[in-house]
């Protein structure tokens, strides 16, 4: 056995490895999937003069399951993968999620008031 002190043929760990990326990515699916059933029901709620053809209801399921993936992967989606990510992801892991700055409720109200006071 030869030693040598070539250090690029060991495998390369710089990158740190987030061990909630597989939790992370369960809940960005699961929201996909809820959100592109959403659109295809808030979909079928639409009055139509003609029914769509087979191809048309195709093309809408692309573009409703391309909207969800989109709306999954951005941090102001619908919200459930965070809720979900909550739930599933164990106590002791928390700290690696990323977080988001919630808006408190107290600004949220102070906004309303102040639009309520004014007589426009």
């Amino acid at each position: 056995m030869k030693v040598t002190s070539d250090f690029k043929a060991l495998p390369a760990h710089s990158k740190p490895t987030n061990p909630v990326k597989p939790f992370e990515d369960i809940a960005e699916g699961m929201e996909a999937n809820f959100t592109s059933h959403m659109l295809a029901e808030m979909r079928k709620a639409i009055p139509k003069e003609n029914q769509d053809s087979s191809a048309m209801e195709y093309y809408n399921s692309l573009l409703d399951y391309e909207r969800a993936q989109l709306m999954a992967k951005s941090d102001s989606g619908l919200g459930v993968k965070k809720v979900i990510l909550d739930q599933i992801v164990p106590a002791n892991m928390k700290h690696y999620l990323k977080k988001v700055p919630a808006t408190e409720p107290s600004q949220v109200v102070t906004t309303v008031s102040m639009k309520e006071n004014t007589h426009e």
